[in-house]
């Protein structure tokens, strides 16, 4: 598995949460500025160059399905990296996206359980 591809879109995916929070307020875009940070280190640990955030859609909604998407993202990744330190990032990652995608419900009035398929619609 190349860990630097991996990372890369880990990465990406969590970028694209970090632009989503943009004019939403609360800590949501300074903890997935963090996650970002954490991958951008990681991905240059492991001789990867990381990439420009991607652009798209902003607000509560964008940040929502932003979230879910890095959620599946990270944990499709764990089955892709068996080193015991990505795996740890990873599960930090997934704590802390699965924290924001209930932040994100809670706000939006909607139930902020989690789900057996993380991310995906009931």
């Amino acid at each position: 598995m190349d860990v630097g591809a991996v990372l890369s879109e880990q990465l990406r995916a969590t970028q694209a949460v970090a632009a989503a929070y943009s004019g939403v307020p609360g800590e949501g875009r300074v903890n997935a500025q963090r996650r970002v940070d954490r991958l951008e280190q990681a991905l240059r640990d492991a001789g990867g160059t990381p990439k420009a955030a991607p652009s798209g859609a902003t607000g509560v909604e964008a940040a929502l399905a932003a979230e879910q998407a890095a959620l599946r993202a990270h944990v499709a990744a764990v089955g892709q990296l068996e080193n015991a330190a990505y795996r740890e990032l990873l599960a930090g990652l997934i704590t802390e996206a699965a924290a924001g995608e209930s932040a994100l419900l809670t706000v939006l009035k909607r139930p902020a359980a989690p789900f057996a398929f993380p991310g995906q619609p009931v």
